[in-house]
């Protein structure tokens, strides 16, 4: 090993490799100025925390620009794709890598699809509590509010979120436009 570390470091290429290191710092040539070009790893930035910016019955819009579609699991500098098809899919086998985490979570908020009704939510319920981890079951929309918010307060968060059946903005869109208004009160600017 000590002889194969003396080789690289006597060699030529380590050498080049380390004087033309040492010209830019020497000579001080680098461009300062506006529009300087820089590079930011994702996983790498200690301040680059993964929020919810949009969500759609097609997926998940990131604050970084990634769409994802179908249901995911994020946590704040991490994503996954969720093996779910609906809420009613939710069982011991798809939560239990947050039982299995280390540190473990200091909330994870789920974020169902649709509204269930009562006893779903119960046996949902239950099977988290088997499972000892603390948890939100919320409707998606607020999943992704909470979710951002605790992110936030940098806090260990996670979220497991399933896309909504309906777009809800949609629906309330195509039903307040197609009211009969009447034109004489509709103002242009």
């Amino acid at each position: 090993m000590r002889f194969a570390f003396k080789k690289l470091f006597n060699s030529k290429v380590f050498h080049n490799i380390r004087n033309l290191h040492l010209s830019q710092n020497v000579k001080g040539h680098s461009y300062e100025g506006p529009g300087k070009t820089t590079v930011t790893i994702l996983n790498k930035n200690e301040q680059s925390l993964l929020l919810i910016d949009d969500y759609n019955k097609t997926g998940f819009t990131l604050n970084n620009g990634i769409k994802m579609i179908g249901p995911i699991i994020i946590f704040s500098k991490s994503l996954l794709f969720w093996n779910v098809a609906s809420a009613k899919d939710i069982n011991k086998d798809s939560l239990i890598l947050f039982s299995i985490l280390e540190p473990k979570l200091d909330l994870l908020i789920i974020g169902l699809d649709d509204d269930y009704d009562r006893n779903f939510l119960i046996n949902l319920k239950e099977t988290i509590k088997y499972l000892n981890i603390n948890t939100e079951i919320l409707p998606v929309s607020q999943a992704c509010s909470i979710f951002n918010f605790v992110n936030l307060e940098n806090r260990y968060v996670a979220a497991a979120l399933i896309p909504p059946k309906s777009n809800s903005r949609a629906i309330f869109l195509s039903q307040n436009l197609n009211k009969n208004y009447d034109k004489s009160q509709i103002k242009y600017e």
